[in-house]
């Protein structure tokens, strides 16, 4: 990747990589995993990219939880997540179980929570999960640190530092779409019903990021799907992730 860049920087501190990233006009690019970065710059489909700020020694990788909360740093992997005795069995298991369909286990071991909300998806069953468990998202920019609830965020302004998710055991359903059990998904949902009988659904693979079932939805076609099989499989999902939630 070295060879691709004209600058590269590897700051100390939040801050400093905040400035950079300001000063850089959409230059530079924060590197973390680079699960989705790399492959950006090996086939030039962001040639405005000309360096990046290499986030390795910020300490955003740590995962903590409370009574109330757990907190997944931007930088810890989707492999450290499953990993995790509190974050990776939370809900049943919710967060481990989506982040099996994100990728193989070398793309686990590189993606980060980070780069998985930056990213925004179609098709990422992560990102539904997080939306389903309510998750809010911490961002520091020049005017100083902004939480956001993940379902009102659109293009991220700033560098990611952490997102927060309460600390509930609801439960939980998957039900996903696809070409084989271990591509990536057609259509998904992510389905989370709690102790007082209400459910929050998150759908993959219908918008142009992940969206909370519910709203007008008028899915695109590839060549994986015409937008009216998607449109009609939400609804099959939707129903298998709820009924598994609820069991």
């Amino acid at each position: 990747m070295m060879a691709i860049l004209r600058e590269y920087y590897r700051p100390a501190t939040v801050a400093e990589a905040v400035s950079l990233l300001a000063e850089g006009g959409g230059r530079l690019a924060p590197l973390a995993g680079g699960a989705a970065l790399v492959g950006q710059l090996e086939t030039r489909s962001a040639p405005e990219i000309q360096g990046v700020v290499d986030l390795r020694e910020l300490g955003l990788d740590g995962i903590d939880a409370d009574l109330e909360t757990v907190r997944l740093g931007a930088t810890a992997t989707l492999t450290d997540v499953m990993e995790h005795e509190i974050a990776g069995r939370m809900a049943g298991g919710i967060l481990s179980r989506a982040a099996r369909g994100e990728g193989p286990v070398n793309l686990r071991n590189a993606a980060t929570v980070g780069g998985v909300v930056a990213g925004a998806a179609p098709d990422s069953e992560f990102y539904a999960a997080l939306l389903a468990l309510d998750a809010r998202v911490v961002t520091v920019n020049g005017q100083g640190e902004s939480t956001q609830l993940l379902a009102e965020m659109g293009e991220v302004e700033g560098l990611i530092t952490v997102v927060i998710l309460p600390r509930r055991e609801p439960g939980s359903g998957l039900a996903r779409i696809a070409v084989t059990p271990s591509d990536r998904p057609i259509v998904a949902a992510i389905a989370v019903v709690g102790e007082d009988g209400a459910d929050r659904v998150a759908l993959c693979g219908v918008d142009d990021r992940p969206v909370f079932y519910g709203g007008a939805l008028d899915p695109p076609g590839d060549f994986k799907a015409s937008g009216k099989y998607r449109l009609e499989m939400a609804e099959v999902v939707t129903r298998r992730a709820l009924a598994e939630a609820m069991r």
